[in-house]
């Protein structure tokens, strides 16, 4: 009887230690998403932009969205497009459109029948092609929220900071698949830009990401890195980062939207390729990204052992039930933010399907 006491005592204390571990992240580092500094409309930054987009095989994508981006609410601002080895249509749409838009500047890799370079080149020469100092960057498959995403990003460079962090969503659409995809992308955001805002930087998303010249020129752009195929945006933000040069975009108007992915399949391959770069974290970054999802895990487990028990089972209901009212509380407004207001009352289900999936991506991952 003794033994089972222990036992019993040690799960407990299991529990109690998980539930304050996530108490952490909630109220240190989400609440900042929550209940941060509303974005000031009276600022209205003037200084040129400019905005750089690798795109191959996208011309859809390029006649449908590009526009998007070309008719923004700001004084002064070019978008440069590199077409990188297509070989669909996407050379003729951007010269069609070049003729429409004085924006517009577009630069032509053409196809020569290797596939040794990855957007990390594109992105190079995009850079290379810009007039301005200040560069933000999106994907092909990308469309602002509206006309006022370019000002809303502008406003991260001001106070001489060097690096924007901003939010890339998913658009909603029918089925649990897309309910997935735009939870985990909303879990990813809130756990980079809530650490950004913590001066703790460790990723950003090429989807919404701005830096200058001088940053990128200061680390050597790439090159620590251009072997790895994937990592454009994250691995450049967590070497180039530091607490004194980031500055974190977050609300309706500063987000870029894009099509998800529509089989299990592609979006398993998209993860997987995702999950490659992030062994090359920081120690202390790796640490601190693992302990949330671990002390969950553990947070659950010993709450379904200690039910069994019959230990204090209201007492270890109210405990649940009090962190998943604090979790909808806390998500209630980035979630707004990013167009998913539909997924905060799936959230606890949601993240434990999570817990399963994403030891699943790693593991395909490390096989790549």
């Amino acid at each position: 009887m003794n033994f089972e006491f222990n036992i019993t005592n040690c799960i407990a204390l299991l529990f109690a230690i998980s539930f304050i571990i996530q108490l952490f992240y909630y109220l240190f580092f989400f609440l900042r998403l929550s209940f941060g500094t509303k974005p000031n409309k009276e600022i209205k930054p003037d200084f040129p932009i400019s905005i750089v987009i690798a795109a191959r095989n996208e011309e859809k994508n390029l006649a449908q969205f590009l526009p998007e981006f070309l008719t923004q609410d700001y004084p002064k601002y070019e978008v440069i497009v590199v077409n990188d080895r297509s070989w669909d249509e996407s050379l003729d749409v951007l010269i069609a459109l070049e003729q429409q838009y004085k924006k517009l500047r577009f630069v032509d890799i053409p196809d020569v029948g290797k596939d040794g370079y990855a957007k990390k080149m594109a992105l190079t020469l995009g850079i290379k092609a810009t007039q301005y100092d200040r560069l933000l960057f999106t994907d092909a498959d990308c469309y602002p929220a509206n006309k006022n995403w370019l000002s809303e990003m502008a406003k991260g460079f001001q106070n001489n900071k060097m690096l924007v962090l901003g939010a890339g969503a998913y658009t909603k659409k029918k089925g649990f698949l897309n309910k997935l995809i735009r939870f985990d992308t909303i879990m990813i955001a809130l756990q980079y830009l809530s650490l950004g805002k913590a001066k703790i930087p460790y990723m950003g998303v090429g989807r919404n990401l701005g830096y200058t010249k001088e940053l990128y020129d200061s680390v050597r752009g790439f090159k620590s890195h251009y072997y790895i195929p994937s990592g454009d945006d994250d691995l450049f933000v967590n070497e180039a980062a530091n607490k004194r040069n980031i500055s974190v975009v977050f609300n309706e108007s500063a987000v870029t939207y894009s099509t998800p992915k529509e089989t299990y399949k592609d979006w398993l391959r998209q993860k997987t390729r995702h999950f490659t770069t992030g062994n090359r974290y920081k120690n202390y970054q790796l640490f601190l990204l693992s302990l949330f999802p671990i002390s969950l895990a553990f947070f659950y487990i010993s709450f379904v052992i200690l039910l069994g028990l019959k230990f204090f089972p209201l007492y270890i209901l109210g405990i649940v039930l009090f962190k998943i009212i604090l979790q909808i509380i806390i998500f209630i407004k980035p979630f707004k933010i990013m167009g998913s207001k539909n997924l905060i009352f799936l959230a606890p289900i949601l993240e434990i399907i999570f817990l399963y999936l994403n030891p699943l991506f790693i593991s395909k991952s490390n096989h790549l």
